[in-house]
């Protein structure tokens, strides 16, 4: 009777060890390659304002080009910026969340070249059109849609500076650190 419920017990064990092993090695299957790091993006843009209720509340909108460096690459002619920032001037300091769309064309990223669309939201503080500028950061989406990019998604966080001084054209420096995938290739 000892011999029969030892040999169960072990049958046992090894069928749970079996069904674990299993699961790590498909889990192994399905994990995906990360790839990181670090860069700069800048940006050209025209800002517009939209005064609303109360008056200390504006609506800023920010469109132009874009360009980034380092693990994402383009040039500034195949980059396309569109933000909007909620400015909440009615006590200091001046602040508020913003969202930003850049898409661009002809990227690099690991070596391949494709179309991509980042999506960043974030917060701000400062007044972009007086000195220093209003500092920034933002946690961003990125989705590749085209070329060797296309199966690509990732993530990542920047800091940076925007400015619109009177008379000089509206820009913004930031500095990123993205992780990204190849999902389907």
């Amino acid at each position: 009777m000892k011999t029969i419920k030892g040999l169960c017990l072990g049958a046992a064990l090894l069928a749970v060890a079996f069904v674990a092993s299993d699961a790590r090695a498909h889990d192994d299957d399905d994990a995906v390659a990360a790839i990181e790091g670090t860069g700069t993006f800048t940006s050209v843009v025209t800002r517009t304002t939209q005064t609303l209720t109360p008056p200390c509340v504006s609506l800023i909108t920010r469109i132009g080009t874009v360009s980034f460096s380092g693990f994402i690459s383009n040039v500034l002619a195949n980059g396309t910026q569109v933000a909007h920032a909620l400015r909440d001037a009615c006590a200091a300091p001046v602040q508020g969340p913003t969202k930003q769309t850049y898409k661009l064309r002809n990227a690099t990223v690991a070596g391949r070249t494709g179309d991509l669309v980042i999506e960043s939201e974030g917060f701000f503080e400062g007044d972009a059109a007086t000195a220093p500028g209003a500092r920034n950061r933002y946690h961003f989406e990125i989705r590749g849609i085209s070329g060797g990019l296309k199966h690509l998604r990732g993530e990542g966080q920047s800091v940076g500076l925007a400015t619109g001084f009177p008379g000089v054209p509206a820009t913004s420096s930031n500095t990123y650190y993205a992780r990204a995938w190849f999902e389907d290739d």
